[in-house]
């Protein structure tokens, strides 16, 4: 009998798509693996190079390194997205059968903002700001994308589950046309919905009647920080407008629309967490209708929490001990409590900060032990 550990619905019934330039996708199961490129007039679903490689190896109890957030968030008793996937599934154990049931698009790298973690592979603000060229922008996949034509091409007669990642998604309309083709053939009403956002964009009148029709739709909001924090790491977004554009999402959406906090958390902000998570139960820990609202993490590859200094990694330890949801953060924190600082993640704010002309220690908690 092969291992449950290791069984995971999406990589028999999920795909990732990523546009790169004119001609190729990044294919990944989610949009946390690690994603091979392929030709987008040759992507199959069933026959997908790397999506059958990945099903061979899984079949033989391999935990593939592709995956590798899921099994270290599982070692430290986070909730992966593997395990949330069985949820969502319900399928019977080892159930391995390969059925295209659900897609995570990343439907633009259009984005207002030019957040600290990010850069321009997924964001337009942060290409403009680093005045990328026409040859960077082919370098980085980011030219032509608009006449990739991915989502023309895909058949969508057995979908249950779409996810849409940016960039911004709320900021162009190639989420709304799929659902218009889900809506004419009337299969919204069995279809689950998510977006991850950063709140800075109100849906519109259209985009919410399509929500409407649905069998579910959740939003996640990208906060990490509030107030001035928020705006520092998520600039140039301004807290109270993100604030109000929540606020109002819950008192106006349908009821069928559920809530998320989904925040990315690194060195720069651990100091934050416990304010956002007071946020999110004061303001969003339910839709209007009372359903729960989810609340998210996953760490930021570019800030590791193990350079803070001893003294701010156990200031951390002792705000979030206290709140279920983030026992993770806390168990890494531990491992890496004893470690020595470094101050790279320093050297890179301090460089933003110049061409921003802000300051982080003005602005984030963590400067305080600096």
């Amino acid at each position: 009998m092969l291992n449950n550990s290791n069984w995971c619905p999406e990589v028999y019934r999920s795909v990732f798509i990523d546009r790169y330039n004119n001609d190729y996708i990044h294919v990944a199961p989610c949009c946390q693996a690690l994603y091979k490129t392929e030709l987008v007039s040759n992507f199959d679903f069933y026959s997908s190079p790397y999506l059958t490689s990945l099903r061979n190896r899984f079949d033989n109890g391999e935990q593939p390194a592709e995956c590798q957030r899921c099994w270290d968030a599982e070692a430290h008793g986070h909730a992966s997205r593997r395990q949330s996937a069985i949820k969502f599934y319900n399928l019977p154990d080892e159930d391995r059968t390969v059925i295209f049931e659900g897609l995570d698009h990343s439907a633009t790298w259009a984005c207002n903002l030019a957040c600290i973690m990010c850069g321009p592979e997924y964001s337009s603000t942060w290409a403009n700001k680093l005045s990328m060229t026409r040859n960077d922008l082919e370098k980085i996949g980011r030219l032509f994308q608009k006449s990739n034509d991915f989502l023309e091409r895909v058949n969508v007669k057995t979908l249950k589950k779409l996810h849409f990642n940016g960039g911004e998604p709320l900021l162009n309309n190639e989420h709304v046309h799929l659902l218009e083709r889900l809506s004419s053939d009337n299969m919204l009403k069995d279809v689950f919905i998510s977006y991850n956002t950063n709140g800075t964009t109100y849906p519109s009148d259209r985009l919410i009647n399509l929500w409407s029709q649905a069998k579910l739709v959740k939003i996640f909001f990208s906060i990490d920080a509030v107030g001035s924090a928020f705006e520092y790491i998520r600039w140039p977004a301004k807290w109270n407008s993100v604030h109000k554009n929540i606020l109002a999402m819950k008192e106006h959406l349908p009821n069928n629309i559920m809530f998320g906090v989904n925040a990315t958390i690194g060195s720069y902000n651990l100091l934050e967490m416990k304010n956002v998570w007071d946020w999110f139960l004061s303001s969003i820990e339910t839709n209007k209708a009372g359903d729960k609202s989810d609340f998210c993490w996953q760490m930021a590859d570019n800030y590791n929490i193990s350079e803070l200094s001893i003294e701010a990694k156990h200031a951390a330890i002792e705000q979030l001990e206290p709140i279920e949801s983030l026992q993770g953060i806390v168990s890494m924190l531990k491992l890496a409590s004893t470690l020595g600082q470094s101050n790279q993640w320093i050297s890179k704010l301090d460089a933003l900060d110049q061409k921003r002309n802000n300051s982080w220690r003005n602005s984030l908690l963590v400067a305080q032990y600096y």
